[in-house]
């Protein structure tokens, strides 16, 4: 290598070091684009404390679309506080095509104006340590109960030093003192867990108050994104936020942050402004939750935008009174790379067969991922999606649970009863449902129940059971994937209208060696009756 080389690593680590923030910088511009890493456990806070009233994806559902798996594949976030409003966002569903339509405007813009993006990222970096995860508390959690005649405990401090003042002025026993000073450190050691708990988070919200004015002032005078428009108009109800705190940010600052721990054994003065800035803190915090969303809601919507520069491939959905689907080329954002299909569904249910591996169950988590994120995020990953304004319930996949004593069969028949008794419509996944039982007798339930959901919901079901083809032709629209013997792998998991015929599966066993009488005799069993 050469010496420029050595020279200009040299001269870029001397600026890392000294510029920490062109680091940071260089990393976001490194994750830009590219799938997240980060670890979030905190994310559902927020949801969690404050769920809203409308639809929103249940747990089973998230669960059973791996949408953990694809959250953290999109957090890309750069403060806790994005990545609990991203959780929350691709929770709720929204009905406004006007709102979804202005999402994915913010996503575009955020992604196409690199500038404007780095400069917001920057300011946000001031809240990616992550201990800013617990300022969710703060403002949506229980407020904390106010100590019993904290008056004692100002008057206490001001009594305790009257020993020192004795001691230094009127030559008092220094006992007395010590005294003192030994039930001030017990009271601080008393109160100390509870307090620094609780001032970790007040000086979060002081941290988020100063970002948000940040924010606020990028390229001010121009027009603004829709959340530096609203983080612009809540600067009153910030400074109304602040004057509750002014002793406690006067406290922060040099040279008194210096004597505070001395103050504090002397006469318990921090503790005194600690239970004095809590209490009138938290009867303030409404005025801060505003500024805490547009600033979470920012930082979700850049990751969103990191997103579509992931996915080149996506379309702004439209809104369907009815229950209609439609994907043009459509993306498993969990498989990138694979091979896109596309269906339209426009009142009919979809019954979908195959065998093992052939990519039905992956095909119908991609119709139903997308409607989410859709009905979410704003954007789908096709071409062209139409989807029906219903939220998507899944029973895509079960594990046996030996404490509770139920088997997959009736964890899986517990929840297909539930969507019988909704006897409301929605888009509603299964992947073959009662697997676990006997084959006469799951053909027969099968068709019963999907014929009672047809009636209302949109179903997206899988099954191995070709005669199910026959029995609900008709209500259901008929798509296959099938093995293809000649190409690598087996499969090319391109998704075909109508009922399955092929007795490819049989013709596989030639291919990886079976004996030539078994593959005859098991063709002669299949084939249909003359």
């Amino acid at each position: 290598m050469s010496i420029g080389f050595f020279v200009r690593d040299l001269a870029q680590r001397t600026l890392d070091t000294l510029q920490p923030r062109r680091r940071a910088l260089a990393e976001l511009r490194a994750q830009w684009g590219q799938p997240g890493e980060k670890h979030a456990p905190f994310a559902a806070r927020w949801f969690e404390l404050d769920r809203g009233d409308g639809a929103c994806v249940d747990d089973k559902t998230w669960a059973d679309l791996e949408f953990p798996r694809l959250f953290a594949r999109l957090d890309t976030t750069v403060t806790p506080l994005g990545s609990q409003a991203l959780y929350r966002l691709l929770h709720e569903y929204v009905d406004d095509p006007a709102e979804l339509a202005a999402r994915h405007a913010l996503h575009r813009r955020l992604r196409d104006d690199a500038p404007l993006r780095e400069r917001l990222q920057a300011v946000l970096l001031r809240l990616r340590a992550p201990a800013h995860a617990h300022v969710v508390e703060a403002l949506f959690g229980d407020a904390p109960v106010a100590a019993p005649r904290r008056w004692l405990l100002g008057l206490w401090g001001a009594l305790s030093l009257l020993p020192l003042v004795g001691l230094l002025m009127f030559g008092w026993s220094a006992w007395w003192w010590i005294a003192a000073l030994a039930i001030n450190i017990a009271l601080i050691y008393r109160g100390s867990w509870q307090q620094m708990r609780e001032m970790e988070r007040v000086n979060g919200c002081l941290r988020l108050l100063d970002t948000a004015d940040a924010l606020a002032a990028v390229r001010e005078g121009e027009p603004a994104l829709p959340p530096l428009a609203c983080l612009r108009e809540e600067r009153a109800a910030r400074d109304a936020a602040r004057r509750p705190l002014w002793l406690l940010r006067a406290s922060k600052r040099e040279p008194v942050s210096w004597l505070m721990p001395w103050l504090n054994l002397l006469c318990l003065f921090e503790l005194n402004v600690h239970l004095w800035t809590v209490d009138r803190f938290f009867a303030r915090r409404e005025c801060m939750r505003e500024s805490f969303a547009q600033v979470a809601q920012l930082d979700a919507a850049i990751a969103l935008a990191s997103a579509l520069a992931m996915y080149p491939r996506h379309c702004a959905p439209e809104l369907a009174d009815t229950l209609h689907l439609a994907v043009e080329d459509g993306c498993h954002p969990l498989l990138p790379e694979g091979v896109p299909n596309s269906v339209e569904l426009d009142g009919r249910s979809l019954l979908v067969t195959g065998s093992n591996m052939a990519g039905k169950t992956t095909f119908v988590k991609m119709l139903a991922i997308n409607a989410i994120l859709g009905r979410t995020a704003g954007f789908c990953l096709a071409t062209r999606a139409v989807l029906p304004r219903v939220p998507v319930r899944a029973a895509v996949q079960g594990e046996q649970s030996v404490a509770s004593g139920k088997s997959l069969y009736f964890a899986q028949i517990e929840a297909i009863r539930g969507y019988l008794a909704a006897g409301a419509g929605g888009l509603i996944v299964l992947d073959e449902p009662f697997s676990g039982t006997n084959t006469v007798e799951r053909i027969a339930i099968a068709c019963a129940v999907l014929r009672a959901l047809g009636e209302h919901a949109l179903v997206l079901v899988t099954t191995h059971d070709v005669e199910l083809q026959a029995l609900l032709q008709g209500r259901y629209a008929l798509c296959h994937f099938q093995e293809d013997p000649d190409a690598e792998g087996w499969f090319d998991y391109r998704l075909r209208p109508g009922p399955a015929t092929a007795r490819n599966a049989i013709r596989l066993l030639a291919r990886v060696g079976f004996p030539p009488q078994v593959v005859a005799e098991a063709m002669a069993c299949a084939a249909p009756p003359a």
